[in-house]
This record gives C-alpha cells, sequence and structure tokens, in this order.
C-alpha cells in the first residue's frame, strides 16, 4: 500500500479549505478519508472540529458521521468497532479511498495476529476482520497460513512474516568500520 496515495488530492482539498468559505460536505468527507488513510488521526479530528455544526448534526450528511465513528475508533484502536462503521453505503467520491482504508487496516491486522498469535480460531479471525469466509481463506493461503481442525471448529496457524537478523546488521556494520578504516590509513 502506498501511504501517500493520495496526498495530491489532499493538498488540493487543504488549500480549497483555506481559500474557500462554506464546502460542501463532500469536499470534507473526502479529506476526512484521506486523512484516515494516511493514519493522520490527529488532522482528522482538528478537521472534525474545525467543521461547522451544521455540516455535522444533518440528515443527509450521515457519510461525515460515519467518518468521525471511523476516527474515533482507530484512535481508540478499536478494530472491531471500525470493522462495524466501515460497513456503510460510501459516496463514490469517497468509497475508493474507504476501500483503500479496509485493505490496509486489513493488511496490519493480518500482520499484527502473524506476530501475535501461533493459533487462532477461524471464527474469532472472521469476527475481527468481518470478511467472509471465502475472502479469509484467499487471504490466509496469500499469507502461506495452514488450518488444523479441532472438533467442529477451524484453527488458521498464522506464518510470522521473517524479520531482519540483527547479528547480519552487525556484520554489515563491521564490514563498514573496517572498509573506513582502510579508506582513512
Amino acid at each position: 500500500m502506498q501511504v501517500y496515495k493520495y496526498q495530491e488530492l489532499m493538498e488540493k482539498l487543504e488549500n480549497d479549505e483555506l481559500e474557500q468559505i462554506g464546502l460542501g460536505p463532500e469536499v470534507y468527507a473526502q479529506l476526512l478519508a484521506i486523512y484516515l488513510y494516511q493514519s493522520e488521526l490527529s488532522k482528522a479530528k482538528l478537521l472534525w472540529m474545525r467543521m461547522s455544526d451544521n455540516l455535522k448534526n444533518k440528515e443527509e450528511n450521515k457519510e461525515l458521521t460515519q467518518l468521525h465513528l471511523l476516527t474515533v475508533a482507530l484512535q481508540k484502536n478499536d478494530s472491531s468497532d471500525f470493522f462495524d462503521y466501515i460497513k456503510f453505503e460510501w459516496s463514490e467520491n469517497v468509497k475508493p479511498i474507504v476501500e483503500d482504508l479496509l485493505a490496509k487496516q486489513r493488511e496490519e491486522l493480518f500482520t499484527l495476529m502473524g506476530t501475535a498469535y501461533a493459533s487462532i480460531y477461524e471464527q474469532n479471525l472472521l469476527e475481527m476482520t468481518q470478511m467472509s469466509a471465502e475472502e479469509l481463506k484467499s487471504a490466509c493461503a496469500a499469507l502461506n497460513w495452514t488450518q488444523e481442525q479441532d472438533g467442529d471448529q477451524v484453527i488458521i496457524l498464522p506464518i510470522p512474516k521473517e524479520t531482519v537478523s540483527s547479528v547480519a546488521g552487525d556484520d554489515q556494520l563491521l564490514k563498514l568500520t573496517e572498509f573506513v578504516s582502510f579508506l582513512e590509513n
């Protein structure tokens, strides 16, 4: 995932907000979604605070309220609320950003699961990710995670991503030090 995928659009929307008065809820929704995608939670919170109350409270601006709920869930690091709140009929200008945010959050959740758990029940992972059983199976297959049967329940066995060994880093540092000392002499 590209962290700065929407950087250009974000800068344009920020400039529009500074230069124009009375922007519509579509602009604020798009900007808020981009902040969430880029993990700029403080910017999202401040944007919510500076939006006029009549934009936040109108019945036709439910999308802004839903984005705010996503912001709060991410600030609290509450993935179950996040996955509940993201189920919404998003407008066309916000939908691709929210879909990218969903993919990014799921990827982060799978990375966390891979490092934190040796095994997890499939049902628990389904509830956490709000994925269908088929989506979960293909995601686990892509990560080379295996499954075991435990009675009538399926246990998923994550394979943690390999981390770079510190020994390799120490060896590189030693070689670099030797090379620099060779050049100095």
